[in-house]
């Protein structure tokens, strides 16, 4: 069952992945999982990295198709059931990392069944928690509909939370949903701008890609005016501020964690 997974994973993501819109490409292509429960092979991925031919598209989608429920499977072996179990006694003591990976672990269906409301449950309690990774999570969740009710005003709430928190995948989800359909609405463009080019200087490197260039440049070509331009710029400071706040206070939390340490054995 092991093995068969795996192929039919590797064909999901060569039809599912290349065929949808970008939105959804990127929260999963950054949703990786949590924590490992088994490495595959080298071998295993030697051809992850090839785009397929599209003549073979048909195909892909009838074995997709033909293997959807060994595909929605959940992927249960002694080792994945240990580290799930461990998780689940973690996240019930109130640690929001565990609490996080519970969530993955019930999305997923690794070390137990897919339960979608398990899931979303672990996840808002990981967020409300503070876990930057939760709070992405069940931000993209509600800004696309997956799980959940859509609902985009929830969504950028929390995608907002994480994104201040230093979070480059939800700051690049902010600038995607308030840039994809600007029309020279201001509002829209003064939240596109400030959270792309956070993006940019929060994530350098893979701001270079070309889908954000094409997002960025498509986002500065909507300029009409400076008395625009300066709002925007105004927001992008503001923001820069929050996360600079945060990750400050960040920084200094454990710090403060082991001075409390110290003056308990005192």
């Amino acid at each position: 069952v092991g093995t068969t997974l795996q192929v039919v994973r590797w064909i999901q993501f060569r039809t599912t992945y290349q065929c949808r819109p970008y939105p959804y490409h990127a929260r999963h292509l950054t949703a990786s999982p949590p924590f490992t429960l088994g490495t595959p092979q080298a071998s295993d991925n030697k051809n992850l990295g090839r785009s397929p031919n599209p003549m073979n598209l048909p195909v892909y989608c009838f074995t997709l198709l033909s293997l959807a429920i060994v595909s929605f499977a959940a992927e249960i072996t002694p080792a994945t059931e240990r580290t799930f179990q461990q998780y689940k006694a973690e996240a019930e003591k109130g640690n929001p990392e565990a609490m996080h990976k519970l969530g993955w672990a019930y999305e997923h269906g690794v070390g137990t069944n897919r339960n979608a409301s398990e899931a979303i449950r672990w996840y808002r309690r990981a967020a409300e928690e503070g876990s930057m990774a939760a709070q992405e999570e069940l931000g993209q969740a509600y800004l696309h509909g997956e799980q959940v009710a859509k609902d985009p005003i929830e969504g950028v709430r929390w995608l907002e939370k994480a994104a201040l928190q230093g979070s480059g995948a939800a700051q690049f989800a902010l600038a995607e949903h308030f840039g994809g359909d600007l029309r020279y609405v201001t509002a829209k463009y003064v939240e596109a701008y400030a959270w792309a080019h956070l993006y940019a200087k929060t994530e350098p490197k893979e701001a270079k890609s070309v889908h954000h260039e094409a997002l960025l440049k498509s986002i500065d070509n909507q300029i009409v005016d400076k008395l625009m331009l300066a709002d925007a710029q105004k927001r992008l400071a503001e923001l820069e501020k929050a996360l600079a706040a945060n990750l400050a206070a960040k920084k200094k939390a454990p710090n403060k964690d082991n001075a409390d340490s110290k003056d308990g054995k005192k």
